[in-house]
């Protein structure tokens, strides 16, 4: 009798056991799985870092250039291809970006914006010209061109504020997303539509005064 009056203690001991087991189990993936992610998105943001240093590397290579280099030139070759390794590691950071966090319009357009100025670099370099972007006139379709040429250039000084956006937006951590909202989120940030315009909506999206902006109408 007394065996018989424990079964329901040790069912209830088994049963108790069995939840806890299975309830800590799936914790203790979940926290695996949290830390892995986030060690990727420490990666990322490592790797995001490391690909702005190259870029004001470069900068500062091409910007100690000759005025004046033939097509052929070996140093200018050499700048070509590492402008665009670059090019590459940033495009796999927003692919990564697209596809593993959720982006508010907002978002696109700025990672758009970043987009357009990363590759200012490459182009000029392919023109053969110092660091430059052509932006249209806030309001008009008239085009001017902005040198890089110190600290507070507006087009530098959008680059740096897009920067910081970009660093919040991987340090931040990844949640996921579903690949169609993926595909709308790429397609969006790699659209040319920001080509001339990416200074304009960044000092408009993130509120940046600058007194030399908008250019007098006389700039060329």
């Amino acid at each position: 009798m007394e065996a018989i009056k424990a079964v329901p203690n040790l069912a209830v001991a088994l049963i108790t056991l069995s939840a806890g087991w299975i309830v800590g189990n799936r914790l203790t993936a979940r926290w695996d799985e949290h830390k892995k992610r986030r060690e990727l998105d420490l990666q990322a943001l490592g790797a995001f870092y490391a690909v702005y240093g190259q870029f004001f590397a470069l900068w500062k290579l091409w910007s100690g250039a000759p005025s004046s280099l033939p097509d052929h030139d070996e140093f200018r070759r050499t700048m070509l291809e590492r402008t665009a390794a670059a090019e590459g590691e940033l495009e796999s950071l927003l692919v990564r970006l697209a596809g593993e966090h959720n982006l508010s319009a907002r978002d696109r357009v700025l990672l758009g914006c970043f987009r357009q100025g990363f590759q200012s670099l490459r182009l000029c370099v392919k023109a053969n010209k110092p660091l430059q972007s052509q932006i249209y006139r806030p309001g008009t379709e008239d085009l001017v061109t902005v040198r890089w040429d110190g600290s507070e250039a507006p087009p530098y000084i959008a680059f740096k504020a897009l920067s910081g956006h970009v660093a919040d937006l991987l340090a931040k951590g990844s949640a996921g997303t579903k690949p169609e909202r993926a595909f709308e989120a790429l397609r969006e940030i790699t659209h040319t539509r920001l080509s001339r315009v990416w200074v304009n909506e960044t000092f408009d999206i993130l509120q940046v005064h600058h007194p030399e902006w908008p250019p007098p109408e006389h700039a060329c």
